[in-house]
């Protein structure tokens, strides 16, 4: 008898308990099928043995057919120039390559015998070195290879150590961690051959590097020095003649402007510098007379370190003519713009910045042929000195308002942001808004004007977005919703809403 046939099909999965002679049935009920599983096993056991002299048999055959097919790869026949192309693709564009042997050029050199020879036989390949962490003592060798193997081309060298900095971990109390920096004296060496060249950490460590005059560096353009606030550091590199790119985050004894620098050569500049006389640094119209130092600017970025009370009311009119500027940022939390800058002259500027604003890495500008992009603190404005700003600037084509100070700042009324509309049409080729943490102080009514008067401009408003530090008062959304249909792009935040306790709540669930 089968057991689909059996008799006891209806006391399965439960708990029947059989009789002693259902039990006897039972048991005679299992015979056959058990036998026909044993059979089946057996079958399994016989098939799993071929499987597996088959498995090992294609084994034997994979292998020299891996070993051939790979002599036939493509990656094989790339011509070495080919092959060279890919390598400084591999090769980080936004700062210079780690000495790390995950990362390009080290790793290419550990992929295959010919690889490391093509790596190795190519100097352009290493001319550009960067090292982040503090471990400097067993990378010597590596580091002392690295800029044979670039040898003779110029050098990118970036080298960033705060080691004697983190007294927290020192077991000495104050004691510094390096006398002397391991990697220094490689440096010093090939000082001839260094074009760019970035140092942060103790001023201390690296001042044999700092030292370097123009002798010594005759090919060096570009120049970054970050050193503790604390640190007054001494060195010859402002006295070189042929920097052009020059970043500087440190402490100097007076005014920057007074810097032994030839600044009409600088094409690239950031100033982000202390004073340690507290009674000096940079004010607001001091920025503005270095940029007339600085004719050949095309990227700067200023920090205001001394507050005046008349910002923006210049004590010297003559104009700042900057024909290849294209980016300015003017940084800091210390001034007031109680006036704009009107004789600034610089047609190719595509990007402002003025205040501590943070930057959300939105390019989306940038793809717009004669954009301009303003990114703006309100609180460094009165009403009268932003609207001279964007008057000034015209062609603003991207807008973003940021405060990070509460409540929002009274300039970015309804009345403010009206002058965005007819009759008035200040930006007359805007088309991308953003008020943003804290700077949106006018009305749902007034934004629902704004987006209106903008849409029935000749170069209409394609997005808005504002964040609201108060409640929803006008639901403006469905009256946009025809902009929106034709490609507007709309983001309204409020504040979500606080919880109230309502004792009435529940009772209707009773």
């Amino acid at each position: 008898m089968s057991l689909s046939e059996s008799p006891f099909t209806n006391r399965l999965n439960t708990n029947y308990v059989p009789s002693d002679s259902e039990i006897l049935e039972i048991r005679s009920l299992l015979v056959g099928p058990k036998e026909e599983i044993a059979r089946i096993d057996a079958r399994i056991e016989e098939l799993e043995s071929t499987l597996a002299q088959l498995r090992e048999q294609r084994a034997l055959l994979q292998s020299p057919i891996d070993a051939h097919s790979a002599l036939i790869s493509p990656v094989r026949l790339i011509p070495q120039d080919v092959l060279l192309e890919i390598f400084f693709s591999c090769l980080p564009s936004e700062h210079n390559a780690l000495i790390d042997p995950t990362k390009a050029p080290l790793l290419l050199g550990r992929i295959c015998r010919h690889w490391r020879s093509v790596a190795y036989s190519v100097p352009m390949l290493w001319i550009i070195a960067s090292r982040h962490r503090t471990f400097f003592l067993e990378l010597e060798r590596i580091v002392e290879a690295w800029l044979e193997r670039s040898a003779p081309c110029p050098l990118s060298v970036s080298l960033y150590d705060f080691t004697n900095r983190a007294g927290d971990s020192n077991p000495n109390l104050g004691k510094p961690f390096l006398e002397k920096h391991p990697l220094v004296p490689q440096l010093l060496a090939v000082s001839r051959r260094l074009r760019c060249l970035a140092l942060d950490g103790d001023a201390k460590l690296l001042h044999p590097l700092l030292k370097l005059g123009e002798q010594d560096v005759p090919l060096l353009k570009r120049i970054r020095m970050n050193a503790p606030w604390d640190q007054l550091p001494s060195t010859n590199i402002f006295e070189i003649p042929t920097i052009e790119e020059l970043t500087l985050m440190i402490t100097v004894p007076d005014d920057p402007l007074s810097l032994p620098l030839r600044w009409s050569q600088l094409t690239n500049l950031r100033l982000e510098c202390e004073c340690d006389d507290p009674t000096e640094g940079l004010d607001f119209d001091g920025a503005l007379d270095l940029l007339r130092k600085c004719p050949n600017l095309e990227q700067c970025e200023i920090r205001v370190t001394k507050y005046s009370d008349d910002s923006g009311l210049t004590r010297n009119s003559s104009p700042i003519i900057l024909l290849r500027l294209h980016t300015l940022a003017f940084t800091g939390y210390i001034f007031h713009l109680h006036k704009w800058v009107l004789d600034l002259v610089a047609p190719n500027l595509r990007s402002m910045k003025v205040g501590d604003v943070r930057l959300d890495g939105d390019d989306s500008a940038r793809s717009i042929p004669g954009y301009l992009s303003a990114h703006l603190e309100p609180n460094r404005f009165t009403s009268a000195s932003l609207l001279e700003f964007l008057q000034s600037l015209p062609k603003i084509s991207h807008l973003r308002l940021s405060s990070y100070i509460h409540p929002p700042p009274p300039v970015l009324d309804d009345a403010f942001v009206a002058l965005f509309s007819p009759p008035h049409n200040l930006c007359p080729t805007l088309i991308d808004i953003n008020f943003s943490v804290n700077s949106a102080g006018f009305t749902d009514a007034a934004a629902l004007n704004f987006i209106k008067g903008r849409m029935a401009m000749p170069t209409p408003l394609q997005r808005f977005r504002a964040e609201f530090k108060r409640p929803m008062e006008l639901d403006i959304m469905p009256e946009l919703q025809s902009f929106i249909s034709d490609g507007l792009q709309v983001a309204i935040k409020y504040p979500p809403q606080q919880w109230v306790f309502r004792a009435q709540e529940g009772l209707d669930d009773l």
